[in-house]
């Protein structure tokens, strides 16, 4: 009964800190920034690439992990890119993904054990009159190697 009740008050504790931490979390800034940022009837999306391990496909240059942001030169993603490259997680790349969705999604929490390997989620990100759906799509990258994360924004 001790133990049940301990993981009840724990649980209870969790999720408020939870909820801080997607508030606080510095990526959300520049990531909702960019979302916000897609006029209707635009399309706009960034990749963000992790190998680690090696490095990618197409250097021949020797490396334990590597990096690298595509914003197709869209202005308001540079920011989201520059974050991720001093920041983004490379050798758990997963994170950078449940992050953006917690980041988009405010009511959404994902278990820090939680570990994902390939998913495509979408979500709506703003209100009726004004906002974008978001894809997010976090895979292998065959071509390149290791894996991105895609997060494109379609406005409305």
């Amino acid at each position: 009964m001790k133990v049940r009740l301990l993981s009840i008050v724990f649980a209870l504790a969790w999720l408020p800190a939870q909820t801080a931490i997607a508030k606080t979390d510095p990526l959300c800034a520049p990531l909702r920034a960019f979302v916000q940022s897609v006029k209707p009837d635009e399309s706009k999306s960034f990749e963000f690439h992790t190998s680690w391990g090696g490095n990618f496909k197409d250097s021949a240059e020797p490396a334990i992990f590597a990096k690298r942001c595509n914003h197709f030169g869209y202005d308001p993603a540079q920011p989201l890119c520059a974050y991720l490259m001093e920041h983004g997680s490379i050798e758990f790349s997963d994170n950078n993904f449940k992050r953006a969705v917690m980041c988009l999604s405010s009511k959404t929490r994902l278990d820090s054990g939680l570990s994902v390997s390939e998913a495509t989620i979408s979500i709506s990100y703003g209100n009726d009159e004004r906002g974008a759906h978001v894809s997010l799509e976090f895979a292998e990258d065959t071509q390149v190697g290791g894996m991105v994360l895609k997060v494109t924004a379609d406005g409305y």
